[in-house]
């Protein structure tokens, strides 16, 4: 009887330690992943005022990327350069342009999709989403009144006739949010591309 009770005591023992060692993995993976998610979250709030900038900065490409009746919160990798490659033309494409300012638009919707910081500095902006309410629904909005009528031609026999991959170059004054007129060289490339249709990319150099 004795040893009867020394074996239902040495289970209950080894039932007992192993439900303890089974609490602490949970309570360490519980705690493991709670700090992971506050790093998380810590990662993806501003330390200033510049990064907090940065940060709606990013968010608003994510809506111009997905559409009108989209929104966009902040999280890290949003300002990872594979987001920036949404557009399916590539860093290389991109990289052309910079530190040129340049401004892609997509022609089916008229909108710009993408614009750099050298533009926005151009431009008189601090944010793209000042340069969007800026540009509105028509590259006209920053071409200088006396200079609007030639350029809108120009620009209109260009991208009624242009292929894949054609450019065009002229110049014209620009005229920036904060009202000053800049004469300027446009370098315009029409670029096809499968996801997004017909884009032109323009470059702005000072002249």
């Amino acid at each position: 009887m004795f040893k009867q009770l020394r074996k239902a005591n040495q289970n209950d023992y080894l039932l007992i330690m192993a439900t303890l060692i089974l609490l602490v993995v949970f309570n360490l993976s519980l705690l493991s992943y709670v700090q992971g998610q506050q790093k998380a979250a810590e990662r993806d709030q501003a330390k200033d005022y510049e990064e907090a900038l940065k940060f709606a900065d990013a968010a608003l490409y994510e809506v111009k990327i997905a559409g009108k009746n989209n929104f966009a919160s902040y999280k890290s990798s949003l300002t990872e350069k594979k987001h920036h490659n949404q557009l399916g033309l590539g860093l290389k494409a991109l990289a052309a342009g910079d530190p040129t300012p340049l401004l892609v638009m997509q022609m089916d919707t008229k909108e710009a999709i993408y614009v750099n910081k050298s533009l926005l500095e151009m431009f008189g902006c601090e944010l793209s989403s000042e340069f969007y309410d800026y540009y509105g629904q028509s590259l006209l909005n920053l071409i200088s009144p006396g200079d609007q009528a030639r350029f809108k031609e120009e620009f209109t026999d260009f991208v009624e006739s242009a292929v894949d991959e054609e450019r065009f170059r002229g110049d014209c004054q620009i005229l920036t949010a904060d009202a000053r007129t800049l004469r300027v060289f446009c370098d315009m490339k029409y670029s096809v591309n499968q996801r997004y249709g017909a884009l032109v990319y323009i470059s702005f150099v000072l002249n």
